[in-house]
């Protein structure tokens, strides 16, 4: 037990409102006799928690909701009320988790402690019981092991390097016309539907990322996004799981340079975490939580976890708003999922839907540290082309995508299927000579990869629309002319001999830059000092290069060695409390007061018979229903004084007889003749509204 952890505790209690302290105080070790004083009050709090008999309640009457989030606020680092709500928000209501935080922190099971740096609360698990309690925590609560029962039969799809290449062939060679939100346009959408069929959805999000990677850039006339090729170059030299992860999370929003890298190695954790039987969907949002605030030798990161950091940067950079924390978890889990990142594993025999990491994903995960598997390195070439007569070629799986950048260079993407099938035409040809390919090089290119010689005819036909280009030429870009006695400075220096595409004439040369980049680097490199800088209108891409990522690792959580917890008893718990209640019965005390103290004793705030004593109880009314309109006004008014939240339920105005359920502060209320209006401020998004009292058909104080 850490004696600073214990001060903690006592500042906490000591630092409570006084009317939330004195209640407390009430509550465990009877009337307060005056004088008095906070911290001696404090520690004899502290010896009744320490005290056997009331350790023993205490820990016999927690029951399996306890146990869960218990366990969960052990494991989150600096875990919130807004923490814990987004992490249980698929399994839990709002209502349900305020309403067991304050029964936890009354239950002395948990406190607040406000952080210096942040001004944050934080929860924290009472230490002067923790260690009484950790044998109950159980992270199975959490993480529940599942077996598949049914497998599932669906058709198993993975974005793959052959269908990157194909994706890019089609945006060299054709462009794609998007709209101003980024969706594609009908026309392009057709025919990649015919090219890509069924995965219209991954094709969109597949766009939206290249848009946000910077691998595609708007043409001048705004008509359509055009590849980025040296940009696309860049990014095949990075490792499978780095390509899908930064694909995947560019495809949710745009982020900056360091923000993309976090959403994706989030990703890589996440998809390296999951168990060979899997996790159900609401398993894998609560591992997103966790596998971000976690460092390397699995200890907790201090102060904010890298998550909330994550969103934080999220919102700041895409408008977030911190009631959408969750849906951008839930747009990177379904985005992980179309892209064949995580696959449909089966249900479980209680119709849980599992999904889980393909291996090859594992694997490739393992060759972020190694240098040879990272940069494509391999002792044979695999032979995976092959050319028919109509100059269709057939591509088998088998290259990274940096091999078939140059291999599909002259190529047009047919059709993505089992196999990938491209075509060499006319127009995919021109592309590549405008790439400086000759003949020669696409010849070579294909017989690395094909068993067989190239059709005759193929050569023939390729040979004649080079000759046929190259009996024009027309440039376009930046042009270097420099008088007669800097020719020769020029030719023989390294930093621009390697600029120079083409000579055009004496002194005269066509640079190999864009039309419209940033000359300023070529200028400074090249030492032509008295040149003056030409300006540009061009935005740059917002980063240059792409985020480097580490391996996956699991969270400690997770690789902790599975030992077996202690489990509630039920009967026990019964036990205690049925002996309570009959000793409530035989104290002679008026009606009001039993029926506040059987409150007490059912939401298990007493541990033992010397608290039920009249002197420690204070008698008021907790809920009121829709009839009881004066009671109604009464609890608002005391929630209000008492700054307590309260749950409300209400019919919904669909006409349906349907009821909906709100948490929220309230902070005021007016009357009027016949009715009442109540001010409200919801939570967790804190929007305000007014209600009609008469309207509320439940109401509840969350306090004890």
């Amino acid at each position: 037990m850490n004696d600073n952890e214990i001060l903690k505790w006592q500042e906490a209690i000591s630092s409570l409102p006084d009317k939330q302290f004195f209640n407390t105080m009430r509550l465990y070790l009877g009337e307060i006799k005056t004088p008095y004083n906070k911290q001696r009050l404090t520690q004899q709090l502290a010896a009744f928690i320490k005290r056997e008999e009331n350790l023993s309640s205490l820990l016999t009457l927690i029951d399996s909701f306890d146990v869960t989030i218990l366990t969960a606020i052990s494991l989150i680092p600096n875990p919130t009320q807004q923490t814990l709500i987004e992490f249980f928000r698929t399994e839990y209501s709002v209502t349900d988790l305020y309403a067991e935080i304050i029964n936890l922190t009354e239950r002395l099971l948990i406190f607040t402690e406000k952080s210096a740096d942040s001004g944050k609360d934080y929860i924290r698990i009472n230490p002067l019981i923790r260690e009484n309690l950790l044998p109950y925590l159980d992270s199975q609560l959490i993480f529940p092991e599942y077996t598949v029962a049914h497998f599932s039969n669906e058709d198993i799809f993975r974005i793959s390097p052959n269908l990157l290449a194909a994706f890019i062939t089609y945006i060299r060679i054709r462009g794609i016309s998007c709209k101003a939100d980024g969706t594609i346009k009908k026309n392009d959408k057709t025919r990649l539907s015919e090219i890509f069929p069924g995965k219209e959805r991954f094709i969109q999000l597949l766009m939206t990322a290249f848009i946000n990677l910077s691998l595609v850039y708007e043409s001048e006339d705004g008509k359509g996004f055009k590849l980025d090729y040296n940009r696309t170059k860049k990014f095949a030299e990075l490792s499978e799981i780095q390509q899908y992860a930064l694909l995947c999370a560019a495809a949710i929003s745009r982020f900056s340079k360091d923000g993309l890298k976090k959403e994706a190695q989030l990703l890589i954790d996440c998809l390296t975490s999951i168990p060979e039987n899997g996790f159900s969907r609401d398993s894998i949002l609560r591992l997103a939580f966790l596998v971000g605030t976690y460092t390397e030798d699995g200890s907790a990161i201090a102060h904010k976890s890298r998550f909330s950091l994550i969103l934080e940067a999220a919102r700041q950079e895409a408008g977030i708003e911190p009631e959408q924390n969750a849906e951008l978890l839930d747009r990177m889990i379904d985005c992980a999922v179309i892209f064949g990142l995580l696959r449909k594993t089966g249900t479980s025999k209680e119709g849980v839907v599992l999904f889980n990491t393909t291996e090859e994903l594992t694997s490739y995960n393992t060759s972020l540290t190694n240098d040879s598997l990272l940069n494509g390195e391999s002792s044979q070439t695999p032979k995976v082309l092959n050319i028919d007569s109509t100059y269709t070629v057939t591509l088998m799986p088998g290259l990274q995508l940096k091999e078939l950048l140059p291999l599909t260079d002259f190529m047009l993407v047919k059709k993505f299927e089992v196999v990938t099938e491209f075509e060499i035409t006319r127009l995919s040809a021109s592309e590549a000579f405008d790439n400086d390919l000759t003949p020669e090089i696409i010849f070579n290119r294909i017989e690395k990869y094909s068993y067989y010689q190239i059709p005759q005819n193929l050569k023939i036909n390729i040979t004649e629309w080079y000759n046929s280009y190259s009996s024009a030429q027309l440039y376009y870009g930046y042009v270097l002319k420099v008088r007669d006695n800097n020719i020769s400075f020029v030719e023989n220096n390294p930093n621009i001999k390697k600029f120079i595409k083409e000579k055009l004439a004496e002194g005269i040369y066509l640079l190999n830059l864009p039309a419209g980049s940033d000359i300023n680097d070529f200028i400074n490199e090249s030492s032509l000092d008295f040149m003056g800088n030409v300006k540009t209108s061009l935005t740059k891409s917002e980063f240059q290069t792409f985020p480097l990522l580490r391996s996956g690792h699991k969270p400690a959580v997770l690789e902790r060695k599975k030992t077996a917890c202690k489990k509630t008893s039920i009967s026990e718990a019964d036990k205690i409390l049925k002996m309570l209640k009959t000793s409530l019965e035989k104290l002679d005390m008026e009606k009001h007061a039993k029926e506040s103290l059987e409150h007490r004793i059912s939401n298990r705030l007493i541990l033992s018979e010397n608290q039920l004593k009249t002197a420690a109880v204070r008698t008021e009314i907790l809920e009121a229903d829709g009839t009881d309109f004066a009671g109604k006004v009464h609890l608002i008014e005391a929630a209000v004084k008492d700054e307590d939240l309260m749950e409300l339920q209400m019919p919904d105005a669909n006409g349906k007889g349907e009821f909906f359920t709100l948490v929220g502060l309230p902070l005021g209320i007016s009357k009027q003749p016949g009715e009442a209006v109540m001010r409200f401020q919801i939570e967790p998004t804190k929007d305000i509204e007014n209600f009609l009292v008469s309207r509320i058909t439940h109401l509840r104080r969350l306090r004890y």
